[in-house]
């Protein structure tokens, strides 16, 4: 009787075994790769956190305030100048008006110093009114407060002119004019030239009114 042969089947936990070294590689370099990432994100958002502190363009950019460091009035006047020459900061934001405002007030005040013209009320006056625009951005909106106090703003004028340059009465009522072409209902940026207009005007009154 021939002997039967039977083959032992081989165990397949060794293949087992393989498959499972596999998956711990696979899965050993997608942890790996989603670490990396992950610090990479984090670099990434340090860095854009950091920029604004490195960013120098605030320390470049001067903001009007009222002066403290004595200024001649022909400083003053060059200073009010030089801010209303960049007209297309208007397109910008209403930071114009309300710094254009405050520069031509510093003006007007050593101004009034150098010719010996009491104007202390209505400089405080001015500059309370200028203090509520800074501090509510939006009533620039609408240019019913920068006539509200260029109204204000061409009384003093006119009270300086009284007293001591007779010669430039045609020119304070020029400004009052150019004053009375802003449409308080309309939004400053939609009359842009009006509004240009009246700080020109007040800036050729402030360069006339100089003490010989």
């Amino acid at each position: 009787m021939a002997e039967i042969k039977i083959e032992k089947k081989k165990p397949i936990w060794p293949w087992v075994l393989v498959g499972l070294i596999i998956l711990a590689v696979i899965l050993y370099f997608v942890i790996a790769d989603n670490e990396d990432d992950d610090d990479f994100s984090e670099e990434e958002n340090t860095e854009q956190v950091a920029t604004p502190m490195e960013t120098d363009d605030e320390d470049d950019f001067e903001t009007a305030t009222w002066e403290e460091d004595n200024l001649s009035g022909d400083e003053s006047v060059s200073k009010y100048l030089t801010h209303i020459g960049d007209q297309e900061k208007m397109g910008i934001d209403h930071e114009y008006s309300s710094e254009a405002l405050i520069y031509l007030i510093n003006a007007l005040e050593n101004r009034a110093e150098e010719a010996n013209i009491n104007t202390q009320v209505e400089i405080q006056e001015l500059k309370n009114n200028v203090r509520d625009i800074k501090e509510n951005p939006d009533s620039l909106t609408h240019a019913n407060t920068i006539n509200d106090v260029g109204t204000k703003i061409v009384d003093l004028m006119e009270k300086m002119q009284n007293e001591k340059f007779p010669d430039i009465s045609q020119d304070v009522q020029e400004v009052r004019m150019a004053l009375q072409n802003i449409e308080p209902s309309t939004p400053t940026l939609d009359q842009k030239d009006a509004v240009n207009s009246f700080y020109k005007e007040a800036g050729d009154v402030l360069e006339k009114m100089k003490m010989s």
